[in-house]
């Protein structure tokens, strides 16, 4: 399997605002998920509700390029239920326009995975409130991270579908994939890869973890950590979703460094754990990345909130 070309590397844009759009009736559908599905009233009793996934069209202006540093190319809204995608048209001429538009929607895969795992774990990073602050701040990081892992686990499954590393301009994936295809080619692996492969685990991990710090450094995520660190006693308990792991939150205990359900994936060669299959030294890598980070951040002060415990 030769890489006779490495797709250019551009600055892409990232999931963060919704810029507004119509429904996207033409968009595929995941078998699991029903659309259009009515959030639960509170009854008193604990619902299980469905995820909506919807994908929605936004036309882009050349006044919007300029001035929108981000724009949402999927957003996970957890307490109404619902994934939003967004595909992008624009009737622009400009050149820089229409390849955001191409480059954007070439990544609709990686995008509805990225999403669809934060709504898998939510139930892990929704109720954290009986966590100290910087253990929430932590498990918000983490979530950030894990999510990128997805995408690189994605990207190696259509190399294996199609033949072809996946049409994209995010760095992350073109480094990881080209170094987990090296490392195949080098030890004669089978495909679809076993993500559970310690040397593959920590390729993925370390690719997902310069994904996150790179975007940290772009000025992103810094006000996501700064919120866990706040006791929010107001905000609704979070009820897990159809697609959540009831028995995750079981094993799920950051504060002593329990974190595998939160790398709990799927991949065409069956479950994968990068957690459990990572090294030691990648995985305290990660954790010292994460504690300088969060420490760097939310600063002394996450140390003095109070916890409450919700009962």
């Amino acid at each position: 399997m030769k890489f006779s070309k490495i797709y250019r590397l551009t600055a892409s844009f990232v999931a963060g605002i919704v810029i507004g759009g119509i429904l996207f009736s033409d968009a595929p559908a995941e078998n699991n998920i029903k659309k259009d599905e009515k959030k639960p009233e509170k009854t008193g009793k604990v619902i299980c509700p469905n995820i909506a996934l919807q994908y929605d069209t936004v036309y882009v202006t050349d006044d919007m390029i300029d001035n929108f540093k981000v724009m949402s190319a999927g957003v996970f809204m957890p307490y109404s239920g619902r994934v939003h995608i967004s595909y992008f048209k624009t009737d622009s001429r400009r050149p820089i326009t229409q390849r955001f538009c191409s480059q954007s929607n070439d990544q609709i895969r990686l995008v509805r995975r990225h999403e669809l795992e934060h709504v898998r774990k939510a139930n892990l990073t929704k109720n954290t409130v009986h966590f100290s602050p910087t253990v929430r701040a932590a498990i918000a990081a983490q979530n950030e991270i894990m999510a990128p892992a997805s995408e690189i686990i994605e990207a190696l499954d259509y190399h294996y579908e199609t033949g072809h590393p996946y049409p994209t301009n995010k760095s992350f994936i073109l480094y990881a994939d080209r170094e987990i295809t090296d490392l195949a080619m080098r030890q004669n692996l089978s495909w679809p890869l076993d993500f559970n492969n310690p040397q593959i685990a920590d390729i993925v991990m370390k690719y997902a973890a310069f994904r996150f710090f790179s975007e940290i450094n772009r000025g992103l995520y810094k006000k996501t950590l700064s919120r866990a660190v706040e006791l929010n006693n107001k905000k609704d308990v979070y009820i897990t979703n159809n697609m959540c792991d009831d028995c995750a939150p079981i094993m799920f205990h950051p504060e002593i460094g329990m974190w595998a359900p939160l790398w709990q994936f799927k991949s065409l060669r069956g479950d994968v754990n990068i957690w459990n299959a990572a090294s030691i030294a990648q995985k305290q890598q990660l954790l010292r990345s994460v504690d300088s980070i969060v420490q760097k951040i939310t600063g002394k002060k996450a140390y003095f909130f109070v916890n409450t415990k919700m009962h």
